[in-house]
């Protein structure tokens, strides 16, 4: 009932908003002068020719980044004082070769009309990756730019997207039937200027804008039986899927997919204000992995009939970490008598921190809890303790009311 009002609603304001009617966002243009075997590539020249004499704004970068890659590789050069601009004379010189310097490098042009001279893409990627080195070593650097993620929900979703990319991902698959709303502001970094657009192309610029050799597949769609066959194609299915959807119904339909094709889920709930419950299940190591651990089978159990969305919610939730404001909330605004769900930025990035360093173990193959927490008053409230103990009791109280617990 709670899903069907939900598209409902979702279905008048995309009726509403102006930007409805917008295509996909089209990837960005990757034009590299060269060959590899450093020749003149005439026809890319020519293209690169045109883009420049149309092209809204040309942004020529290389030689900063060029600057950049330089004490990425030599380090030790910040030393050397005024030697430097020699020693970026030469690197310059070695990097760009024989022919003109505006061939060397890639340019990429934008949809938007903006055109950019930057490195190679390989080199392109050493440098905006390159203050991950010591938290990553090379091979689990070179394993992650390699590494297929899936997202499946891109309100909260969008913010896990952006932190992979920024972290190294390169390969993404989205889906997202919504559009953005105002509302989702307080959780989704964009502009009122973007109400109103599919969320899809929202997050893909986003992720372009950091990385535009990024490879994207973006669905605006959301998850169907017709999404399941393009999200697990042969050549293409995820590594690991991320699970951000609202619908519980969806959130079931893509465990089953998930345990079809042997694909993992990670998921999260933000529960409250720096409070997040963070999931992995592992389909890929156990095709009966039971879907949110069972949990919702061992409710309808209890309760001797099928959940509605409400006690879906709170039966995967541990009734120990549901903080009693998210219950309140939650459980008013899926009886229309609250604006919508609850949720905070600050936790989400915090949950996007967790959700990327679960997927990495994954991707790396190594093990992960199942389930875990994260808890920001767990330390930063002196008198944690005792606040747990008497917000515990209210929402077990409160779960009572409703039957979920004895």
């Amino acid at each position: 009932m709670v899903d069907n009002a939900r598209k409902l609603e979702r279905a008048i304001l995309g009726a509403l908003q102006g930007n409805s009617s917008e295509p996909a966002i089209a990837p960005p243009e990757i034009i590299l002068p060269r060959r590899a075997d450093g020749a003149a590539d005439p026809q890319a020249c020519a293209r690169l020719a045109q883009c420049r004499a149309s092209a809204k704004r040309v942004l020529d970068l290389l030689d900063p980044l060029l600057m950049e890659l330089m004490l990425v590789r030599h380090p030790g050069y910040k030393l050397e004082g005024e030697r430097i601009e020699g020693r970026f004379a030469d690197f310059r010189r070695s990097y760009i070769g024989a022919g003109a310097p505006e061939d060397a490098g890639s340019w990429v042009l934008y949809p938007n009309g903006v055109l950019l001279h930057l490195l190679l893409p390989d080199d392109h990627y050493v440098l905006r990756t390159s203050r991950n080195m010591g938290l990553f070593t090379p091979a689990e650097q070179a394993r992650i730019r390699t590494a297929r993620i899936a997202f499946a929900g891109l309100s909260v979703g969008g913010m896990y997207a952006t932190t992979m990319a920024m972290e190294g991902i390169t390969r993404f698959y989205l889906t997202d039937f919504d559009r953005l709303a105002c509302s989702n502001l307080n959780r989704l970094a964009s502009s009122l200027s973007r109400v109103g657009i599919y969320k899809t192309n929202i997050i893909s610029k986003k992720i372009w804008d950091i990385d535009p050799f990024a490879e994207i597949v973006a669905n605006p769609a959301g998850f169907s039986a017709e999404t399941e066959e393009d999200m697990f194609r042969a050549g293409r299915k995820p590594d690991v899927l991320i699970d951000a959807m609202d619908s519980m119904e969806a959130k079931i339909a893509i465990r089953e997919a998930c345990r079809r094709h042997r694909v993992p889920v990670v998921w999260m709930m933000d529960i409250g204000d720096g409070m997040a419950q963070i999931g992995c299940e592992r389909y890929d190591l156990d095709a009966a992995y039971p879907v949110f651990y069972g949990r919702m089978e061992r409710m309808e159990r209890k309760l001797g009939r099928p959940l509605d969305y409400v006690e879906g919610i709170f039966s995967i939730i541990d009734p120990d970490r549901l903080p009693h404001r998210f219950a309140d909330s939650f459980y008013l605004a899926c009886k229309s008598q609250w604006p919508g769900l609850s949720q905070l930025a600050g936790t989400i990035s915090i949950a996007a921190g967790a959700m990327a360093r679960a997927a990495r173990r994954i991707v790396m193959g190594e093990h992960v809890i199942p389930e875990f927490f994260v808890d920001v008053d767990e330390n930063a409230d002196p008198d944690y303790r005792m606040n747990q103990a008497r917000d515990r009791e209210k929402t077990r109280a409160f779960l009572r009311g409703l039957g979920l617990v004895d």
